[in-house]
């Protein structure tokens, strides 16, 4: 008697939209397997995924996550780039913040608005020969009126080499531009004192203050600044790179699980609610009992005679 073949189960990545699926996991990591209700394996691409990408760009300083094309304005995309594309969302701002390198993006010798910012740096005779003065602590800047027109003038409050101090600061006043590459704004500026008592020779403090998140993740950075980075942190900062690099890769295999489903076999399972037809084992035939065989005085033999 024919049986009933069992129903065929949806696969858990068909169950909801594909097409849906595959836009989510395109843009974070492991959010279209949550969509999908794979919340374990989502959960594990969201956070090794996102927690390499992440951690690359904080061993490098935030100078990791950029496309920087041989020709300034050229709209090709790189393949140092492109690999990290694949993480998703997270590597998209560094499109818009190549347009943003392009549009007044200057160095700033006196500022419109009065300036606040934590300082780290070092106290020199130029903006190249150091005094080993190592500077933490605040600086404070504004606009200032002059005979001769306005200028830029501050003060230092904090730390030289441990100890406590306050240099009045003016002229030589220069602040990297609002938008680049790395969590650090590089700022100099000439020493008048120190202590409110004049110094005997011209000294300066060089040094950065934080740079805002928007202003500069994804912004590719100078030669310079990459000669720089580069030779400052080694191996570290390439590390980093291979650590984004990885992160899209990964990325990618992790689209392809959301919308194709998981690289083994599927359809060989029970449906749910029906049993499995069990076919009845055979038993082995038993021998047929072998015929009595007759007597021995019965059994005719040939015989010959010799002529």
């Amino acid at each position: 008697m024919p049986t009933a073949s069992p129903p065929e189960r949806n696969k858990p990545w068909e169950q909801r939209n594909v097409v849906v699926a595959f836009v989510l996991a395109v843009l974070v990591p492991g959010l279209g397997h949550l969509f999908q209700g794979r919340t374990l394996k989502g959960l594990i691409y969201l956070f090794g995924i996102l927690g390499l990408y992440l951690w690359g760009v904080k061993m490098g300083e935030g100078i990791v996550v950029y496309n920087l094309p041989e020709k300034v304005g050229a709209k090709r995309i790189t393949l140092h780039y492109a690999a990290q594309l694949g993480a998703g969302l997270v590597s998209y701002p560094a499109l818009w913040q190549n347009r943003r390198l392009l549009k007044g993006n200057e160095v700033v010798r006196k500022l419109e608005q009065p300036l606040s910012a934590k300082f780290s740096g070092e106290l020199r005779r130029s903006d190249r020969d150091s005094l080993g003065g190592k500077l933490e602590g605040v600086v404070q800047f504004k606009l200032e009126k002059m005979e001769y027109g306005t200028e830029t003038t501050g003060v230092f409050t904090g730390m030289l080499d441990g100890k406590p101090v306050k240099l009045p600061l003016a002229g030589n006043f220069a602040l990297d531009p609002p938008v680049g590459a790395g969590f650090k704004r590089g700022l100099r500026c000439s020493v008048i004192g120190e202590n409110d008592e004049p110094l005997p020779e011209s000294r300066m403090i060089v040094g950065s203050i934080p740079r805002s998140l928007l202003d500069s993740y994804g912004v590719a950075p100078d030669q310079n600044q990459l000669q720089e980075v580069t030779g400052r942190l080694g191996k570290i900062h390439e590390l980093a790179l291979v650590f984004t690099w990885i992160a899209g890769l990964l990325n990618v295999l992790a689209i392809w699980d959301c919308v194709q489903g998981p690289a083994y076999g599927f359809g060989d399972e029970v449906a749910t609610g029906t049993k499995p037809e069990i076919k009845p084992e055979e038993k082995p035939e038993t021998p047929k009992p072998l015929a009595d065989a007759p007597p021995a005085d019965k059994i005719l033999t040939p015989t010959s005679t010799l002529g």
